[in-house]
């Protein structure tokens, strides 16, 4: 299935992929929302949503007057799920997810980018933008076509004919380590430039992860929680913790966490200790095809955590 079927979709501003795949009937759609699946399924003027793939949470909104797109709540616990082309939001008293974007789409707003010799490739749109040392140019989107393989392929052609092919698997940047949701590869007319591409942040965001090899004396292993505003919630083995992160062009660091002053046993409150010492010292994430990632640490060592279901309420 053709994703934006040619110029046609390019004209209504639905960048890239703004058809569900064809396999998924209409009133059912599956969102990637970060690094949490999330499908919709429509009944009627309800709308279920279904958290995540395995021991998902589902949770049924009402149909609302909107002004533009679709949109659904559920006032009990605040609950407001609104989708318009190819993207969605979703929001509740505890949770916001990262923008949701189709399953086998990309978001409206894209980067790609590269290095030796450095390339970035800005979409906004059906607009992209190439900037490399000492040069800036500006190109319309003519086409753009998926190919529903594992992993996904996706076609984007330029109006002068060169093209962007981005491969739907982890890509590591070759200077930083920087982990990506994309490879990437631009043809031009005289050379093929390869690097990565998307936003590293829904790699991790909008999920709950756990540590693993944690050791049998805690109550429940040590998570963390990476909310769509940069924002990080969790449990440390005995006290939990609230604060911010950071993901830049060099890697991922933790701000100073709170804490709650909760006692709990000597071997649970040294492993928190320890736990805690460690988030301060992280200077990069790796994500891992398998739901897995890893917290780099300044020494070496790295903390290796596994994607858990995610709890809303």
């Amino acid at each position: 299935m053709s994703v934006l079927r040619g110029l046609s979709i390019v004209a209504t501003s639905l960048f890239v992929l703004a058809c569900s795949p064809s396999e998924q009937p209409r009133n059912k759609v599956t969102y990637q929302c970060g690094a949490l699946p999330l499908t919709t399924e429509l009944n009627g003027e309800t709308l279920t949503l279904r958290f995540g793939a395995e021991n998902a949470q589902t949770l049924d909104l009402k149909a609302t007057r909107s002004a533009s797109g679709a949109r659904y709540t559920h006032l009990e616990n605040g609950a407001e799920f609104w989708s318009k082309g190819n993207e969605a939001q979703f929001s509740s008293d505890a949770f916001s997810l990262p923008l949701c974007v189709v399953e086998g789409t990309l978001p409206q707003q894209f980067n790609a980018r590269g290095n030796e010799p450095f390339w970035l490739l800005a979409i906004n749109g059906e607009q992209a933008t190439l900037r490399q040392p000492g040069s800036e140019a500006n190109f319309a989107i003519t086409r753009a076509d998926a190919q529903q393989l594992h992993p996904l392929l996706i076609d984007i052609r330029l109006d002068n004919g060169w093209l962007l092919t981005l491969e739907q698997q982890v890509c590591y940047d070759t200077m930083s380590g920087q982990s990506f949701p994309y490879h990437a590869e631009l043809r031009t007319n005289d050379e093929i430039l390869r690097g990565c591409a998307g936003d590293p942040d829904r790699l991790i965001a909008g999920a709950s992860w756990q540590l693993m090899d944690a050791p049998s004396t805690l109550d429940q292993p040590p998570s963390l929680t990476f909310h769509s505003d940069q924002r990080v919630s969790g449990f440390a083995g005995c006290n939990y913790v609230n604060g911010r992160y950071e993901i830049t062009g060099e890697g991922l660091r933790f701000a100073p966490l709170a804490v709650t002053k909760r006692m709990c046993s000597p071997p649970a409150m040294a492993f928190e200790d320890a736990f805690l010492r460690d988030l301060q010292q992280v200077t990069n994430v790796k994500v891992f095809s398998d739901n897995t990632l890893q917290l780099q640490l300044t020494n070496g060592d790295y903390l290796q955590l596994q994607q858990v279901p995610l709890k809303l309420w």
